[in-house]
């Protein structure tokens, strides 16, 4: 084969290493849970912390914006839902939000 199908090939296999981990393990950031209290403008909300690896932050108020595809995908984020995120080991005040559960109570008839 010539040189160009080589490249173009090493290149996908370059593509399909799985990466998730590297980011799980990135050690400047830290996974929290928490629940949304709060709605502010410019997509910003008020987001208290229920489970995080530093109990420091459990049950405390952070200043939460959405983030990549929930950013881009406009997905929307109401009080009371359960959202989970990150938070940077440099800034503690402020939260990314990445992912957003909602709280629904069972039927009871």
């Amino acid at each position: 084969m010539g040189k160009v199908q080589d490249h173009k090939r090493a290149a996908k296999a370059r593509r399909q290493i799985d990466r998730t981990s590297e980011r799980e393990s990135n050690p400047d950031r830290m996974e929290i849970e928490g629940v949304v209290e709060q709605c502010l403008p410019n997509t910003m909300f008020k987001v208290r912390v229920t489970a995080a690896p530093a109990t420091a932050l459990v049950d405390k108020v952070l200043l939460g914006t959405l983030a990549g595809k929930m950013r881009l995908y406009r997905i929307r984020v109401m009080p009371g839902d359960e959202v989970k995120g990150y938070v940077s080991k440099y800034d503690l005040g402020k939260c990314k939000i990445t992912y957003r559960s909602i709280k629904r109570p069972t039927q009871q008839n």
